[in-house]
């Protein structure tokens, strides 16, 4: 057998084992090792035997191979179901009722430290301070609003 024999067979047999790894049995297995490593055989080969213009050519054409195998796969079924298409929106949006509570005052109904609850409006709120500290039951105000984020400082008497 020729060595050129050889790294035609070794590409064949490679892309072979990827075309059956990427459309028969999808994931990194052990078909679809065997089939880099014959491709990686195969360039080894033709650079040590025909030289290295010979291996650089082997190495194009397995990549280009194996690039148009990946290509062929996004547009198969399976293919399809592993990539994303559309956004997909989970949660929700900042409450427009909160932007109304800007300056308005309450009481701490839990320590703020610096995260808890006030009361506004006879309403929980949940709001954080500028890394204050406030009692329960001291009274507060609103400074900002920003989205869900509802900032508040003790009251100044």
């Amino acid at each position: 057998m020729t060595p050129a024999l050889l790294v035609v067979l070794l590409l064949v047999v490679g892309l072979a084992l990827l075309a059956i790894e990427v459309f028969v049995i999808p994931g990194v297995g052990l078909v679809g090792l065997l089939g880099g490593a014959a491709v990686v055989g195969a360039v080894a080969v033709a650079w040590a035997t025909l030289g290295a213009a010979h291996g650089l050519l082997a190495l194009g054409a397995g990549a280009c191979a194996a690039g148009l195998l990946f290509w062929a796969f996004a547009r198969t079924r399976a293919g399809q179901k592993m990539v994303l298409l559309e956004t997909q929106r989970s949660g929700r949006g900042p409450d427009a009722r909160l932007a109304a509570l800007a300056g308005k005052e309450g009481r701490a109904l839990t320590p703020l430290r610096p995260a808890g609850t006030v009361e506004i409006d006879e309403r929980a709120v949940d709001v954080v301070t500028d890394g204050l500290y406030v009692e329960a039951g001291t009274p507060v105000r609103v400074s900002s609003v920003e989205g869900n984020r509802v900032v508040v400082e003790p009251r100044k008497p």
